[in-house]
């Protein structure tokens, strides 16, 4: 609920011209780490590795510690982002990120990036930040809880993956699959394809699957290095991993390192898309044609202001969507 400071310059008719300074405030308060809980993870749809269960005996790794600690890295990760009022491209790449234990385990990280790495000592089950040592992790697209809520219980899910950037990174979804078009088989039934990337070109064949997988597939190709628990590997099914991928315009990519700068290059379509989900999470409601302008403004405030978290809820609070309801100001 609105605070004293808020019901009396709203009671004044002064809230409107103090905005900005009541929303600095208010991200600055430690309440507001509920935002990233509520809204992230209803985002990143990362809420889902609460009930996901790969197959134990295939990822005999995967525990409840484990669960617990992808989805706390995720949650310090996008809080430092606010906190710091941090660039929001870094939701992209960064070179830093929240690791404890068992996570750092995980990822087979035991010593800091930087000019003088350090080796790693955890307490427990505690996070401490880490300075990344490569471009291996990073960033959201690479973190263990995206990974493995967009993937089988068996297996990695190039699909799953790609619709995943499409639809939460790039706000591009693609249109939903054809129906009676068969599952992929698991491995080591009938198909004679040893690797994933080998069954989904068979399955690309079907006219009615390609023209979506062709903008599906070469995204979670890029990420095929990370395994069904997000795990890093360097082969599938005894041979060595193809991460390479190509997009509708040509531009060609191997890897998620190549995939995260690409996204940096067309960084426009990121800040559209995250500023919808913003808006759409502070208005409750989904998004109509007349709220494209405010959207709009909201990403060239963004590309004007480096891109400042803040920038963004600011933008948004004092759109004509969030402000006006039914032709009345929201503080009338």
């Amino acid at each position: 609920m609105p605070d004293d400071q808020l019901l009396d310059l709203a009671t004044n008719g002064k809230l409107a011209a103090s905005l900005d300074a009541q929303v600095d405030r208010m991200l600055d308060d430690e309440r507001a780490g509920e935002m990233i809980r509520n809204f992230a993870l209803q985002w990143l749809q990362v809420q889902r590795l609460k009930t996901v269960a790969p197959d134990t005996k295939r990822f005999p790794a995967f525990n409840e510690p484990l669960r617990r600690a992808m989805l706390q890295e995720t949650e310090l990760f996008v809080e430092a982002i606010m906190r710091e009022d941090r660039s929001i491209l870094e939701l992209i790449d960064s070179d830093f990120t929240f690791l404890n234990a068992p996570l750092a385990k995980h990822y087979s990280i035991t010593k800091t990036g930087g000019e003088k790495p350090q080796a790693l000592k955890f307490k427990g089950v505690d996070f401490q930040r880490v300075l990344l040592p490569d471009r291996k992790r990073g960033g959201l697209l690479t973190q263990a809880s995206v990974l493995t809520v967009t993937s089988n219980p068996t297996r990695t899910s190039p699909v799953k993956r790609g619709r995943w950037v499409l639809e939460q990174i790039l706000g591009s979804p693609p249109p939903p699959p054809p129906p009676d078009v068969p599952e992929l088989e698991e491995p080591g039934k009938t198909s004679n394809a040893v690797t994933l990337r080998k069954q989904m070109e068979i399955h690309r064949k079907n006219p009615r699957c390609a023209n979506c997988h062709a903008k599906m597939d070469p995204i979670g190709f890029a990420l095929e290095n990370y395994d069904a628990t997000g795990g890093y590997r360097t082969q599938d099914g005894g041979q060595d991993i193809d991460a390479a991928g190509e997009f509708a315009d040509g531009t060609k990519f191997t890897g998620s390192e190549d995939l995260k700068t690409i996204i940096l290059q067309k960084k426009e379509l990121f800040v559209r898309c995250l500023s919808e989900k913003m808006l759409t999470y502070a208005l409750g409601r989904g998004i109509s044609y007349y709220d494209r302008r405010a959207i709009e403004k909201t990403a060239k405030a963004l590309a004007a202001n480096h891109y400042k978290f803040s920038v963004l809820v600011k933008e948004i609070v004092k759109s004509e969507p969030f402000g006006m309801r039914r032709g009345f100001k929201a503080e009338d």
